[in-house]
């Protein structure tokens, strides 16, 4: 049978609760931006360059793995809030925009430059703006 808690006791266990504000670490920044550093010059490089269909796929399969890693992380990470509505778009729509360098990529038609920075910026942004809205707390 439970007791009601008067208002001291109700404060109590308030305090006593987990904070799930947790902010991200130096490192934690630091990493995420070499992420995406990598993330957008591997896929610059891959679809402005002539490359097998066998290497396109696993640049590509390293992508996926680099926006998933970083999802998991944040999904596991102890004492941090759920994602919302928006950071799960934004991982989303990262993933998706890996079409437009992807497919230079798989048909081995390489693209100036500055159209692959350009579609690798996707991407790119899309994975940039998730750990923004995750950091922002």
């Amino acid at each position: 049978m439970e007791r009601e808690l008067d208002a001291a006791g109700q404060l109590g266990v308030i305090d006593g609760a987990p904070n799930l504000n947790k902010p991200a670490g130096v490192g934690e920044r630091v990493l995420g931006v070499v992420s995406a550093a990598v993330l957008l010059s591997g896929l610059a490089v891959t679809s402005a360059n002539s490359t097998s269909a066998a290497l396109g796929v696993l640049v590509l399969i390293a992508a996926v793995a680099l926006m998933m890693g970083w999802y998991w992380f944040h999904l596991s990470a102890t004492r941090r809030r759920p994602h919302t509505t928006a950071e799960n778009a934004s991982i989303v729509f990262a993933t998706v925009m890996l079409g437009a360098p992807g497919s230079k990529i798989l048909w081995d038609s390489p693209a100036p430059l500055a159209g692959s920075l350009a579609a690798a910026a996707l991407p790119t942004a899309g994975l940039l703006f998730y750990l923004v809205l995750r950091w922002r707390r």
